[in-house]
């Protein structure tokens, strides 16, 4: 029977290590084609799921959409079901651990309502001190230009400000045609909001594909940022999913754990 892959976990692993999927099917004995299917069907086998834990040195439940994910994910498929709100946190001491503890639920939530199931296929080692305004692109490291970053940085700085209206408006018909404005909104109040201002942000890798799943051909660009927030002394990562669209990029997804 084939387990529930959650492929943004298995990626952020690969990408932790700087892997690419001939590497991780070299390290777990499996083949190239198996570990290409389990990233893009998010399925595989017991078998599977152990060797690739093994490989990262992880336990399988690390790579599996628990029972409570996949609930989730049932109910964000129906248009009348509103977002669930947290406990209030206590405003003692230990916010670290509330976000730690949180973590997941804030990029699960994130993923659900933009409704992306975005695969990025890391294809060499990227260097944080080489890798500003570089994407990855078929084993090629290639510049960007300041404008390309900007549409990125621009739509981030309208989250930072809490101007989510806005950062919907501004985000391409994809990302608006998978979530309304309003579920947006309360998402981001609900899991972007408690980390407070953005103190840094710094861009460590990215990647340029032609295609993503469930998408049509396009000119896309995927941005990964190692971030620092007012409320947190543990840093965040931020991915950043956009479409090139009339001579700019606008945002398809927006990750953040």
């Amino acid at each position: 029977m084939d387990m529930k892959i959650d492929t943004q976990k298995l990626i952020h692993l690969r990408n932790t290590k700087a892997w690419s999927q001939q590497h991780l099917a070299d390290v777990s004995g499996l083949s190239l084609r198996t570990i290409q299917r389990i990233e893009k069907t998010q399925s595989a086998s017991q078998d599977s799921v152990k060797a690739i834990a093994a490989a990262f040195d992880v336990t399988p439940d690390r790579l599996l959409i628990d029972e409570s994910v996949q609930v989730m994910l049932q109910l964000s498929q129906s248009e009348d079901h509103s977002l669930p709100h947290p406990h209030p946190h206590p405003q003692s001491s230990g916010r670290d651990g509330f976000f730690a503890s949180q973590q997941n639920l804030m990029w699960l939530i994130i993923a659900i309502i933009t409704t992306l199931c975005v695969t990025v296929y890391w294809s060499q080692s990227v260097n944080a001190n080489d890798s500003a305004k570089k994407v990855v692109e078929a084993g090629a490291l290639v510049d960007i230009d300041e404008t390309t970053l900007q549409d990125g940085l621009e739509w981030l700085e309208l989250v930072d400000t809490q101007q989510y209206e806005k950062s919907w408006d501004e985000s391409s018909p994809i990302f608006r045609t998978s979530v309304t404005q309003a579920k947006w909104v309360e998402a981001m109040q609900l899991v972007r909001k408690p980390f407070g201002e953005a103190d840094s942000r710094k861009l460590e890798a990215a990647q340029a594909p032609a295609s993503l799943p469930g998408l049509p051909d396009g000119e896309y660009l995927i941005l990964t940022f190692t971030t620092k927030f007012s409320a947190s002394s543990l840093s965040s990562t931020e991915t950043l999913s956009l479409v090139k669209e009339d001579g700019h990029y606008r945002a398809i997804g927006y990750f953040i754990r």
